[in-house]
């Protein structure tokens, strides 16, 4: 991805907020395009009924979750146009925001179009997957067993303590599975 692109959309940083879970996050991405597909047709309308408060709520709700998955320049307009709306001050700010929407929805579909093609593993054959689940378990993320059985020969561990992996960390024993995996 392009400068710009990344600023638009972080896809690493967005992978690691699943913990390099990179089927989960296209997943939530293809959620996403479905939610807000038309986010600004009903942002549109909200604004020309005068129904600030509907639209306040719906730039903070995609506020948050743009910020979650790394969309940065669509967080910051959100933002700024949050702040607009609930003034009742349009300006041309809407049109401003629409563009960025508008960008980010175009770069996510054609990113969530490649799905795990070349750009997530790209971006995820940086990261050892090993030391990612470290870290989640350190940080006590849930950890799902079809993300431990995505890692298989990355984590190089026997059937037998795979299945004792697996077992600790079912029992919330993540300092047990750490061990295991160091």
């Amino acid at each position: 991805m392009s400068g710009s692109d990344t600023y638009i959309f972080d896809a690493s940083f967005a992978i690691n907020q699943f913990s390099g879970d990179e089927s989960l996050l296209l997943h939530i991405l293809e959620k996403f395009i479905v939610q807000y597909q038309y986010f600004d047709t009903l942002i549109t309308e909200q604004l020309q009924q005068q129904d600030f408060q509907a639209a306040t709520k719906q730039l903070h709700t995609l506020k948050g979750v743009s910020g979650n998955l790394g969309m940065k320049a669509l967080y910051q307009a959100c933002k700024e146009f949050e702040e607009s709306s609930a003034n009742q001050k349009m300006g041309n700010t809407l049109e401003d925001f629409l563009q960025v929407f508008r960008q980010t929805l175009t770069l996510i579909q054609s990113f969530s179009a490649k799905g795990s093609d070349e750009k997530v593993s790209e971006i995820a054959s940086h990261k050892d997957k090993k030391e990612l689940l470290i870290s989640a378990l350190k940080h006590n993320e849930f950890i799902s067993e079809n993300r431990i059985d995505s890692y298989g020969q990355s984590l190089d561990l026997s059937t037998e303590k795979l299945y004792e992996l697996k077992q600790a960390i079912d029992n919330l024993d993540y300092s047990h599975a750490i061990s295991l995996l160091e």
